[in-house]
């Protein structure tokens, strides 16, 4: 029995995908857990099923389902897979730069900010996400995993450079990462209103239409654009 065209995991970010890729009449899987569990940072890579949230029975469940569904695994070689893991800025970001601290240079000097450095943050990121981002570099190399960034929603400088970082992290550890901050119609600036969910925190079905587009025209997703 063939698998499905796409698998979509991960937070809430994998609502406008998923919308775009029904549309499209295609096949998609998804696997929604809620972004307050990824930001705990304790799932981790499970080498028969791909995820494993053993400490969370639920959550286990709901993994071991879907991959069952799959064949054992929800990462299949053969299925692409968009994942909305590994940033959860929302949660990420606050606890850094609530006392003014910011890891971007010029940010410190114009706002007259507490400077951290490169080596700080990146200490700060994989304390809350390694596990997280160990789990994707895992997974890439089994399948064509894709790591798909949240939307620019507001260009709060903390949250930029950290997006940023975390994003160059990944693709050190050899995943594939589509980071809407580095398209060049979209960089700099906030997502056009045309392209938000009402919430004003999450893209829309055409947000969600306009990334897969960019997956396809560059060959990050098979088929046709």
């Amino acid at each position: 029995m063939p698998g499905p065209d796409l698998i979509l995991l991960g937070d809430s970010h994998t609502g406008a995908l998923h919308q775009a890729a029904v549309a499209r009449g295609m096949d998609a899987r998804l696997l929604y857990i809620n972004g307050n569990f990824w930001h705990e940072n304790r799932m981790r890579w499970h080498p028969r099923m791909g995820i494993g949230a053993k400490y969370r029975p639920r959550l286990q469940r709901q993994i071991r389902d879907l991959a069952q569904s799959l064949g054992g695994t929800v990462f299949p070689a053969d299925t692409p897979v968009l994942a909305s893991i590994g940033y959860h800025l929302g949660r990420l970001v606050p606890r850094l730069a609530r006392l003014g601290h910011t890891p971007d240079p010029l940010h410190a000097e114009t706002d007259d900010r507490l400077f951290l450095s490169q080596a700080f943050l990146d200490a700060y990121i994989l304390s809350q996400r390694g596990n997280l981002i160990d789990l994707l570099a895992s997974a890439a190399r089994v399948a064509p995993v894709v790591v798909i960034a949240p939307p620019m929603i507001q260009t709060d400088p903390v949250a930029l450079y950290v997006a940023n970082r975390i994003t160059e992290v990944l693709m050190a550890r050899g995943v594939r990462v589509f980071d809407p901050r580095r398209e060049p119609d979209w960089a700099g600036q906030p997502l056009p209103e045309a392209l938000r969910a009402p919430d004003q925190v999450h893209g829309n079905a055409a947000y969600g239409e306009a990334v897969l587009a960019r997956l396809f025209d560059r060959g990050l997703l098979p088929g046709a654009a």
